[in-house]
């Protein structure tokens, strides 16, 4: 092919938007520490807390504490400390959790329950209300979107279920942030992680909110930064660059409107084009940037790879877990066939996109099909 890459990873990772760019530069410039009290350090210290107020407008200035932290991962980490701090102990965690969040709750939590999901990947809410019955301060750990199939979980419903038992619920909101209105999540969270290049800010920023009445764990002593729960020398220009991506997204929100028509566009060509496409989601809530489909037959690494030479960027899983020829768990909960659930993929959708890249893409599934001869070897 010879146009242009068209990158269709917006899941993974999101291109550095322009306003973001442009304070990161600009900071960069600013010799300096933000814990120092010369004019530098303190004009680093004030661009770190309007982007902490950029943030906070974004999302609806909800009471609690919002902490910068290096990404999502140490996000999670903070959060689970947090909770397991405060004395938390019969947890129940949705099967289809990204591994930052998973990984680290069952090292801290073995005998977690797993919540199961139905076949559209939704959490099963009412199996959740049926096993907290009669547990004393439950914790519920639940993803407000998935990052694999884009499907929305219902997190206020989750969150009444352990408030009512004096539990609290961690979420994961990297993946819902900016994508869908965050007055249906964040407020029901004692927990929300966030991420910073999951919006168009740089890489190597992330934050967390703790939400009012909840105790962050003091078990990572240091310099003392962001009220000693997360110390280490603050990443000014990222922070500033968080902050403003957070601000367009929020100004911008027609946005998701136009992405969605053109995610809408490709999955209604694939339809035409496979009969037999099964697209994860297609009757649930869905966030309106991604499609995780399985062509039959056609595994995903192959298609990743003939797409890719094409010069079109989609994935299979979570970034996290590139490499692995392992079917993810976001796919494996759903209970498909074995050699079903290693074919699909996921395209997602972003502000860069174009109208014309449903066409193309198709256009390069067809032909890798053909290639392939809706076989995979």
């Amino acid at each position: 092919m010879t146009q242009n890459s068209i990158y269709t990873d917006y899941n993974a990772n999101v291109p550095m938007r322009n306003c973001a760019k442009e304070i990161l530069i600009e900071t960069i410039e600013i010799a300096g520490n933000p814990s120092s009290i010369h004019k530098n350090g303190q004009k680093l210290r004030r661009i770190i807390e309007n982007a902490r107020k950029e943030i906070n407008q974004s999302i609806g200035n909800i009471s609690g504490e919002l902490i910068f932290t290096s990404g999502a991962t140490e996000s999670a980490q903070l959060a689970i400390e947090s909770a397991t701090s405060m004395g938390f102990k019969n947890v129940f965690l949705n099967a289809s959790e990204h591994d930052a969040v998973y990984k680290y709750a069952l090292s801290k939590y073995p005998n977690a329950k797993l919540i199961p999901n139905d076949e559209n990947g939704i959490a099963d809410i009412n199996w959740l209300s049926g096993e907290i019955e009669g547990i004393d301060r439950p914790l519920v750990i639940l993803m407000a979107v998935n990052n694999e199939t884009g499907v929305i979980q219902d997190i206020a419903k989750a969150s009444t279920i352990a408030r009512q038992k004096g539990g609290a619920i961690l979420v994961d909101a990297v993946q819902a942030f900016g994508k869908i209105d965050a007055s249906g999540f964040i407020g029901y969270c004692d927990w929300a992680i966030l991420s910073g290049h999951k919006i168009g800010a740089c890489v190597g920023v992330g934050a967390i909110i703790y939400a009012a009445g909840i105790e962050p764990s003091f078990n990572r002593p240091g310099g003392g930064q962001e009220k000693s729960i997360r110390s280490g020398t603050m990443n000014a220009p990222a922070i500033a660059s968080f902050g403003k991506a957070a601000i367009e997204i929020a100004n911008n929100i027609d946005e998701n409107e136009k992405i969605k028509s053109i995610r809408d566009d490709f999955e209604n060509k694939l339809q035409v084009l496979f009969r037999d496409v099964i697209i994860i989601g297609k009757n649930a809530k869905r966030i309106g940037n991604t499609s995780c489909f399985a062509i039959p037959n056609m595994f995903a690494e192959h298609l990743v790879i003939s797409l890719d030479l094409d010069g079109i960027c989609i994935s299979a899983g979570s970034a996290c877990s590139s490499g692995s020829t392992k079917v993810s768990r976001a796919i494996a909960a759903l209970n498909l066939d074995e050699k079903l659930s290693k074919c699909f993929v996921r395209v997602s959708f972003g502000y860069q996109s174009d109208e014309s890249h449903a066409d193309i893409i198709i256009d390069a599934i067809q032909k890798a099909v053909i290639r392939a001869g809706k076989v995979a070897a």
